[in-house]
């Protein structure tokens, strides 16, 4: 049987920056759900792979460019 890994990554914050993380996600062909609720935005990256490392690599620069576009949005 085939190994199965998912990972759900969440973050809530200001429009802006969740609007751009959400297109982050999706250049890396991740599906990202942008949901608003009383002025924030919460946005839901789910990430599959077979493989575990693969998996932990892909959120790995899912969380590098995060952190990069917060970075950017608050400096």
């Amino acid at each position: 049987m085939a190994e199965e890994h998912a990972m759900e990554v969440r973050w809530s914050g200001d429009a802006v920056l969740g609007n751009l993380m959400a297109e982050a996600a999706r250049q890396r062909g991740f599906p990202a759900d942008v949901e608003v609720s009383n002025g924030t935005v919460v946005i839901v990256v789910k990430v599959n792979d077979n493989d575990l490392q693969s998996m932990r690599d892909r959120v790995d620069d899912l969380l590098v460019a995060f952190s990069a576009l917060e970075e950017a949005h608050e400096g």
